[in-house]
């Protein structure tokens, strides 16, 4: 039997392997690449340069803590020196290692939230609040966790909400990212209720 030719009693030759013509690896790299940018722009908006308030008065200032804990208890404690408000709740986070701050003229509220989150300080704030006739709350985040400290305390928190964010060393740029994605996404999906 000739070579190339069909043997009818053997049954058809193989079909040749199908591969993807190169149009559509380009569209696939093109999507891919879209879908990366996407990512990076959204990343860079959600946790680089979030959205964020000008200072403005308010009842209290609310510090949160963090592994940054300097930057933020400088911008929360400035803010209040300048009279921005009368309050300022301080979290002293997971441990009491952070000491109370004292700003003159100012009456400051430490506690340690429990749980030790973003979301147990936010409640603790907020049942404060609730009890002491608190109506406006400046909130004084890192940057990267700006947005889901806006979202969260705007779902505890009945009154108005001002976002100030503490910058942060660049170097902490990359794990910010990845952590605030995370922690975006379960605020997002699991804390449906304050």
């Amino acid at each position: 039997m000739a070579s190339g030719t069909t043997d009818l009693a053997g049954g058809a030759e193989a079909a040749p392997k199908r591969r993807l013509p190169r149009k559509r690896w380009l569209v696939v790299l093109c999507v891919l690449g879209a879908l990366f940018l996407l990512f990076i722009a959204a990343s860079a908006y959600l946790f680089v340069w979030p959205p964020t308030n000008q200072p403005r008065h308010v009842d209290a200032i609310l510090s949160l803590n963090g592994p940054d804990e300097p930057s933020r208890e400088g911008r929360a404690v400035s803010l209040a020196d300048k009279g921005y408000a009368p309050v300022l709740i301080f979290s002293l986070g997971r441990s009491q290692h952070v000491p109370c701050p004292v700003v003159p003229r100012v009456q400051v509220v430490c506690f340690v939230p429990d749980p030790g989150t973003t979301l147990g300080e936010v409640k603790w704030a907020s049942g404060y609040a609730r009890a002491h006739g608190i109506h406006s709350m400046m909130v004084v985040p890192a940057t990267a966790q700006a947005v889901r400290a806006r979202f969260l305390a705007e779902r505890c928190f009945k009154g108005q909400v001002a976002v100030v964010a503490a910058s942060q060393p660049a170097r902490s740029i990359p794990y910010n990212i990845v952590y605030e994605w995370a922690a975006l996404t379960r605020a997002l999906v699991l804390y449906r209720n304050c």
